[in-house]
């Protein structure tokens, strides 16, 4: 004997019952005439009643079928009006969506890709939070996307790539007219320069010249916990910085500071990826930022609004 209903065996009983005839039934639900039967059979023996006389004519309810019909099928028409009401909130556009970022770049990139979305689709809200990503991945916090720099973190997580962020030293003609313009990594070892740490730990100059790439030493004059307070040294005149290209487009544009020795290879650049779990990309919000994040990244790794100086107006 079963020990249980099925949601499926009331579900096809409610279609056998409201059209009388297993054929019916099954070009309504899809269900194989066998299965329809089966379904019956097994609500029967549970129950211990007979819920269809069966005759020439088709099924007709017995009495016991009928008090089954008239109180599962409103809960069955109740489930019916839920899943559509979650199907439909899953297709639309309009919602939250949840994005985690790690704490160098995260509210670069996310600041500027959320207002982009925000302007273009006034049903979307977000909620942003950031973490440092010299942490482990937080297993426990629910987010739809995570932003994240670096090596791609192990885990079950879908990994998407955005781009590539390199680095370089700059300064400003300031500090550059009054100790010259480096040429080699050797001569940056006697210039004042802007330390970057996470926990204590200095970040390392890894720069370029004619002998190739090496980790370049220098006079720490300022030590920073955040790229904004080294920009600010560099672009003031003071001291040599190791920034992220994107974070200082603006400065260099306009003169303010200037790359020193040679670019980075592009196999040497930073990765910057969109982590995200595999189901959550068949929600359509979630897919949007995605999409739009890795369409747009490098126009939107440049916002404007992060520039340290102020832009030349045109009008």
């Amino acid at each position: 004997m079963t020990t249980k209903v099925e949601f499926r065996d009331i579900s096809n009983f409610v279609h056998v019952a409201r059209t009388g005839s297993l054929t019916r039934a099954g070009m309504i639900s899809g269900a194989p005439k066998a299965t329809l039967s089966h379904s019956i059979r097994r609500l029967e023996d549970f129950l211990e009643v007979e819920l269809f006389h069966r005759s020439q004519r088709g099924l007709q309810l017995t009495d016991a079928g009928r008090a089954l019909l008239d109180n599962t099928g409103r809960i069955f028409d109740s489930i019916e009006l839920a899943a559509s009401a979650a199907q439909r909130a899953h297709s639309s556009l309009n919602g939250k969506v949840r994005i985690l970022g790690s704490a160098e770049f995260g509210t670069s990139i996310i600041g500027a890709a959320t207002l982009y979305l925000a302007r273009e689709h006034p049903g979307l809200s977000f909620e942003t939070r950031m973490y440092p990503s010299d942490t482990p991945l937080p297993e426990q916090t629910e987010f739809d996307c995570l932003i994240f720099v670096g090596t791609a973190p192990s885990s079950d997580h879908v990994c998407r790539k955005l781009g590539n962020v390199g680095y370089r030293a700059y300064a400003s003609p300031l500090l550059l007219q009054r100790l010259g313009t480096p040429n080699s990594v050797e001569d940056i070892r006697e210039m004042p320069g802007i330390e970057y740490t996470r926990k204590g730990i200095a970040e390392s100059w890894l720069l370029q010249d004619t002998d190739g790439q090496r980790i370049g030493d220098y006079n720490v004059r300022f030590s920073v916990h955040d790229y904004w307070m080294a920009k600010f040294y560099a672009v003031s005149g003071e001291a040599i910085a190791y920034l992220p290209d994107f974070f200082v487009h603006y400065e260099v544009a306009q003169g303010h500071l200037i790359p020193l020795l040679q670019e980075a290879n592009e196999s040497e650049k930073i990765s910057v990826w969109a982590i995200y779990g595999a189901a959550r990309h068949r929600n359509p919000r979630v897919k949007l930022v995605i999409d739009t994040l890795c369409q747009n990244f490098d126009k939107l790794i440049r916002h404007p609004g992060y520039a340290l100086v102020r832009q030349d107006l045109q009008l």
